[in-house]
């Protein structure tokens, strides 16, 4: 293959993300699909930091104004993304995943290429599920975090404040709405989810970036809390970045296309951790009418002698079951073990980095 596309690889390696660029044929077909090879020559030679077009001019030996239009189309592309820092733009490389995918998918569009680009990412998945030993690494911190239905968190326990999602909505400047990528990859590939998909929310300056290059829509506080309010009731989990002090998204996610929801449903922890709380079923009060075990989108609820039975290693603590409820004989708890995420987007990139891991074999 290619040198550019070796070079390309190795450089989304470098850039983090839960999903490693693993070396195979269908990975360079998807790479030659949406990269060009300026762009990918582009790509491999941007900083490590977000950074002016002069800076990224003089490591890629072009002039400034070349340079300059080959990251406005990149950007168009959803290849890297761009904000304004002191009234000027600066452009930053992404990862593969979480990034380069999701915006892709993220217009909902339904052309032949959009189809293309759906198949060309399922192949690839479908390799990187089966990755052998030594093919790549993978963040044992994961990315993403569930935050739990906000009036299901009653008074008697603690409430930590990185988990009030209403407080992170009125606190940012910005937030837009996409169509939900998984699901519309989902779609694109024949296998349709009935659940809401203008829902997934991001936030500042990524809500700007979004907006602009058409990614998405810009949308009200208001409006922000009524797709929260849809979303539970649709039975979708509230994922966010793992940080506390700001976060950079809102996905709400279900159990049969979202990659976060699916990977802690089998056990895999890389993509998303499970809330600081758990849920406790008051055996005497419980009628065994089971709508918590359908609600429950981790199977984390059984039935044993008509009551309801919370299963530990699959309760994710998201609330959704709580809400289902109608005889009080659920209640959210918190974990015995607190686990506080890391405070901004620079922590969490260091600790994935610092916690990259080789992957076990399919079946290990």
């Amino acid at each position: 293959m290619n040198e550019v596309y070796d070079q390309l690889i190795d450089s989304l390696n470098s850039r983090g993300g839960s999903l490693p660029a693993i070396r195979c044929d269908e990975l360079y077909a998807l790479l030659t699909e949406i990269f060009t090879e300026t762009e990918a020559e582009m790509f491999s030679g941007m900083p490590f930091v977000s950074s002016f077009p002069e800076e990224i001019a003089e490591g890629v030996g072009r002039s400034v104004e070349e340079t300059l239009a080959i990251l406005e189309s990149m950007a168009d592309k959803g290849l890297i993304t761009t904000r304004e820092r002191k009234g000027r733009r600066v452009y930053a490389a992404i990862p593969l995943i979480p990034g380069i995918f999701e915006f892709q998918l993220m217009k909902g569009g339904t052309s032949e290429r959009d189809k293309k680009l759906a198949r060309l990412f399922e192949d690839y998945f479908l390799v990187a599920r089966k990755m052998p030993r030594g093919e790549g690494k993978l963040p044992t911190v994961p990315f993403s975090r569930v935050i739990p239905v906000e009036e299901e968190i009653k008074s008697g326990i603690e409430v930590y404040p990185y988990d009030i999602l209403s407080e992170y909505v009125e606190n940012t400047e910005q937030i837009a709405v996409s169509t939900c990528y998984c699901r519309h990859h989902g779609e694109l590939t024949g296998d349709p989810c009935d659940k809401p998909k203008e829902v997934c929310m991001s936030f500042g300056p990524g809500a700007q970036f979004i907006a602009e290059r058409a990614f998405g829509r810009l949308v009200s506080k208001k409006e922000a809390r009524e797709i929260l309010d849809r979303s539970e009731e649709a039975g979708l989990i509230h994922c966010s970045s793992n940080t506390t002090d700001y976060i950079d998204f809102i996905c709400n996610c279900c159990d049969c296309h979202c990659g976060i929801v699916k990977s802690l449903k089998e056990q895999m922890r890389n993509f998303g951790s499970a809330s600081n709380y758990t849920v406790e079923v008051d055996a005497d009060s419980c009628s065994g009418c089971e709508l918590c075990v359908d609600r429950c989108p981790m199977d984390a609820l059984v039935m044993r002698d008509a009551v309801a039975e919370r299963m530990d290693e699959r309760c994710v603590g998201c609330g959704l079951c709580v809400s289902s409820c109608d005889m009080d004989a659920l209640r959210m708890a918190n974990r015995p073990e607190r686990q506080d995420p890391p405070r901004n987007h620079r922590e969490l990139m260091t600790s994935m980095m610092a916690s990259m891991e080789q992957p076990k074999a399919a079946g290990t």
